[in-house]
């Protein structure tokens, strides 16, 4: 009997529609994109088969292919439409920019044997062989010359996943969100639609001052060792659902007079670092937290939404040894963390300097996390609407990051009704036994998945 396996059965590059003009030919990294890490950001969208076909069934790769016959057409042709706008994208990886050659995105078609859509529903990890099959080393660190890789896998019941690799020197999770959207709007609509797509702004790269720098641009040699050494197979990923109504609680009960209107993402921040303290032993002492923080609407003038790159930093929450452990205090905490961010961008005439400082600082968190002196790093894409993106054949029954084997990472992101949040954890396994225990025994938030 045949086992259950991902077959590549097919590539083709997908380039713009239009050419990129020649003016428009080098796409230069952004300070902050040259010193984002060199990995990958992945995701997965996963969508049932055509209503006419029941997902009871069983279909060959040549039949799960005729069914899906017009869904990849779309996603070929409307993927060639999105790229004459995101055109960096089209183009290969330099040292310190892009060569908008437009050589195309590489579409790679894929077919789950013995393996359907519910089998993934039911058991909802990450997969790996879900995201495009370029070199397995590429989803982690690996040196890629490729912005963007396209995988489309169809399962055995007519069901497709849709996965995505980008760099990340230049796609951060609002980028992702915005190229992926855009792909949709194209994808459902009539040719009045192109009209509803966010034009992306690549001003980032003059904001965030292209060219390289030698007294703010160290070597990433160190933090790339690090980041490797990091992976650990003795990990464990588990999500955690926090509904609205749990959410909703949270955020009654860690109201202070330092938070008044604390977020659905501070309390799971929260929440999510209380549990891990107790797995750590670090309940009574100091603890820091690390975090990201889309900086676009904190600069001024603001950025746009839609400007493509990497416009986040790195900050944390610092819990000291003589501070409560409660979820009040642990808000606290994490709101001051994005205050002190954000007050570095208020005066305009200083901008200029907090900018330069941004590479620097997200470094030396960054190596502080991997040498262990910060002991959790939470990252959010809470805000982005993945479960809404339609290509013109409903919203995905499942989102997903890759299974990233780093320890002490969560990634939290919007649940599929879009008022909850679920939270990726990576963590040890002995460690996970306790986190899980917390989190169901104290605040009862349901069983993780």
């Amino acid at each position: 009997m045949q086992s259950r396996k991902i077959e590549i059965v097919h590539m083709e590059l997908i380039r713009p529609i239009t050419p990129t003009p020649n003016h428009l030919r080098c796409f230069k990294f952004s300070l902050l994109d040259q010193m984002a890490f060199p990995s990958s950001v992945p995701l997965a969208l996963f969508y049932p088969s055509p209503s006419s076909y029941g997902d009871d069934q069983s279909y060959s790769y040549e039949q799960s292919r005729a069914i899906n016959s017009s869904r990849l057409l779309v996603l070929k042709k409307c993927l060639s439409e999105t790229l004459a706008r995101f055109y960096p994208f089209a183009g290969r990886i330099e040292e310190n920019s892009i060569e908008c050659n437009d050589d195309g995105v590489p579409f790679f078609e894929a077919f789950a044997h013995k393996y359907r859509l519910e089998d993934v529903l039911r058991k909802p990890v990450m997969d790996v062989h879900f995201l495009p099959h370029v070199d397995q080393k590429w989803s982690y660190f690996h040196h890629a010359t490729f912005p963007l890789v396209v995988q489309v896998t169809l399962f055995e019941c007519g069901g497709m996943a849709i996965g995505v690799c980008a760099s990340h020197k230049i796609i951060d999770g609002a980028t992702l969100y915005t190229l992926i959207d855009a792909w949709a709007v194209i994808a459902r609509g009539n040719p009045a639609s192109n009209s509803c797509v966010d034009i992306p702004e690549f001003v980032a790269a003059s904001t965030f001052l292209p060219e390289p720098i030698p007294h703010v641009s160290p070597s990433l040699s160190n933090i790339v060792e690090l980041f490797q050494a990091s992976f650990d197979n003795q990990h464990v990923t588990k999500i955690f659902s926090f509904d609205a109504s749990t959410i909703a609680s949270l955020k009654a009960n860690v109201v202070s007079d330092a938070v008044s209107k604390p977020t659905r993402v501070e309390v799971v921040f929260a929440v999510t670092w209380k549990c891990f303290m107790t797995t750590s032993t670090k309940t009574g002492t100091s603890s820091r937290l690390l975090y990201n923080v889309n900086i676009r609407k904190r600069l001024v003038p603001p950025l746009p939404n839609h400007c493509v790159g990497n416009v986040v930093a790195m900050t944390t929450a610092y819990k000291g040894e003589n501070d409560g452990c409660d979820l009040s205090t642990l808000v606290s905490c994490i709101r001051k963390g994005i205050s002190d961010l954000s007050s570095k961008y208020v005066d305009e005439s200083r901008q200029d300097e907090a900018i330069l400082a941004i590479p620097q600082d997200s470094l030396e968190l960054a190596l502080a996390f991997f040498k262990g002196e910060i002991e959790l790093y939470i990252n959010s894409w809470c805000g982005y609407k993945f479960y809404d993106v339609d290509f013109g054949w409903d919203k995905p029954l499942w989102v997903s990051s890759i299974n990233l084997p780093v320890k002490n990472f969560i990634l939290l992101m919007d649940s599929r009704d879009s008022d909850g949040i679920d939270a990726w954890v990576h963590l040890k396994e002995k460690d996970m036994t306790v986190f899980e225990q917390q989190l169901i025994d104290q605040l009862a938030i349901g069983s993780a998945k």
